[in-house]
């Protein structure tokens, strides 16, 4: 279980979990900022899922896929370091608001798009679509992220 804090980072609040991790909204200390950390659940010889996670975000810099910043073990837990989206997931804001209009569901889809051909052109399959892993900010600007299950189709793009 993770305290009040972890190396540098004051935890804020839990944001959400899969089965491999915990990710939570957690104040840099260092360069006071806010940011989303994923937090293995597991120590860390047994992360081999979440290093590849961070290996393939670190790889993708697009305005549609959250951004990667580092990877590191603190307290014997790989944490790797991400934006922190303010806003909520798609899965969210169609259980508050319901249908949304063609519009703005195009709008969203597009972006979504855009997300999953650039990663797909760094040979990476995302894996996991779904509306929980697509947030949604304000002025409805996307961002895809949890790559957990992603596949890489053809690792050697990565670095290109």
């Amino acid at each position: 279980m993770i305290g009040k804090r972890l190396g540098k980072f004051e935890i804020k609040a839990w944001i959400g979990g899969g089965q491999f991790a915990d990710v939570f909204l957690a104040f840099d200390t260092v360069v006071k900022r806010d940011f989303a950390i994923k937090v293995s659940r597991a120590r860390e010889r047994d992360v081999k899922g979440l290093i590849a996670e961070a290996q393939v975000l670190a790889a993708l810099e697009h305005p549609n896929i959250v951004r990667f910043y580092s990877a590191d073990v603190i307290d014997g837990r790989l944490v790797i370091v991400m934006e922190f989206v303010e806003g909520r997931s798609l899965r969210s804001l169609l259980d508050e608001e319901g249908r949304l209009s063609v519009p703005r569901a195009l709008s969203i889809i597009y972006q979504v798009l855009d997300a999953l051909e650039f990663a797909h052109s760094k040979g990476i399959l995302h894996r996991d679509v779904k509306p929980e892993n697509i947030l949604v900010a304000q002025g409805d600007r996307v961002k895809l992220t949890d790559f957990g299950l992603a596949a890489l189709v053809n690792p050697a793009r990565l670095s290109a």
